[in-house]
């Protein structure tokens, strides 16, 4: 990304996060680079009141704004006028966070052109070209920092976390995706993985997730009542914990995956309609299965035939490769 010239901040800045988790994970390593652009300024970002926890557990932002009804253009755009900013930066694409600054009246207004929305942009940035050493998402928003002249690191940074202790080593086990059936590796399947950890590694079973992934949380409680079932009843900080003290975590592609591979915690992740090269875990300790079909990735929601990007995957697979990530994990501890 070619940085504009002459660049530089109009005062003290906001960055708008991304509304959704993973999404905001993927754009760590570029709020970070956004900080050396911040001066002597506090780096701020606003989020949704469902993201806050993850913004206020990284070293480098001082203060989040905490978006109580972030769909309300009108409430929104009165929170952040409140912090008399000079500058933000907009990670999100919408037209309503272009509009969200402009109503709270921010001189500085800095994103993508797209959408219909480089009106409301005091400083739009165009999108890069396709660069196919460049497909992850993270460098999406890494490109944007870049062209304000913020540096160009892609390293992912490290949270703080408080990890849950628990009482015996712990799987966490994630089964949802929000954004469709397609995601989602058959629950049949996590269930066969559950019962070989608990067998032959006294494992405790933990499901975690959001509150939409109740019924999947349900349907596998009900064919294994040990395992402890959390989901939709934990904060984001207390999901962060969980997942931070569990000896391995077992997600499909999620804002679950996510955290759970930037908290460090051993993660296999379960691929089928999304591309990987995309949309796959940074973090340093993760495995990522997929079996390639001709169709794959579709990005669908739903599949439209026979779902065989997530059938093929075995459970035996998928105890392989986790049973391999946790032995190398043991052995980089000694």
């Amino acid at each position: 990304m070619t940085p504009i010239p002459g660049f530089s901040l109009n005062g003290p800045l906001v960055v708008r996060s991304p509304n959704w988790l993973g999404d905001a994970v993927m754009a760590m390593p570029a709020v970070r680079n956004l900080k050396t652009l911040a001066a002597g300024d506090p780096l701020v970002v606003a989020a949704p009141e469902k993201l806050a926890a993850l913004w206020q557990a990284c070293p480098f932002v001082d203060r989040v704004i905490s978006l109580a009804e972030p769909k309300n253009l009108f409430a929104t755009a009165r929170q952040l006028r409140e912090g008399k900013f000079g500058s933000t930066v907009l990670l999100p694409n919408s037209l309503r966070t272009a509009a969200e600054a402009w109503l709270a009246g921010i001189p500085q207004r800095i994103g993508y052109s797209r959408g219909g929305r480089g009106f409301l942009l005091s400083d739009p940035v165009p999108i890069a070209p396709q660069n196919p050493v460049r497909l992850h998402q993270r460098f999406y928003y890494l490109d944007l920092a870049a062209s304000l002249n913020a540096p160009n690191d892609d390293s992912m940074p490290a949270l703080r976390s408080e990890p849950a202790s628990h009482l015996r080593p712990t799987l966490a086990i994630c089964p949802g995706a929000e954004y469709g059936p397609a995601k989602r590796w058959p629950i049949e399947r996590f269930l066969a993985v559950a019962r070989h950890f608990a067998k032959e590694h006294q494992m405790h079973i933990l499901l975690l997730g959001a509150a939409g992934d109740m019924p999947l949380a349900a349907e596998f409680a009900k064919e294994f009542p040990e395992a402890e079932n959390r989901v939709g009843q934990t904060s984001l900080a207390e999901f962060m914990a969980a997942l931070a003290g569990a000896k391995l975590a077992l997600c499909n592609d999620s804002g679950a995956m996510h955290v759970a591979s930037i908290l460090g915690t051993p993660t296999v992740a379960v691929f089928g309609s999304t591309e990987p090269l995309m949309t796959g875990p940074l973090g340093p300790r993760t495995t990522v299965l997929r079996h390639h079909v001709p169709c794959s990735p579709c990005f669908l929601r739903e599949c439209p035939i026979d779902f065989a990007c997530m059938t093929s995957i075995t459970p035996e697979r998928v105890i392989a490769a986790a049973e391999k990530l946790l032995a190398s994990t043991e052995n980089g501890k000694r």
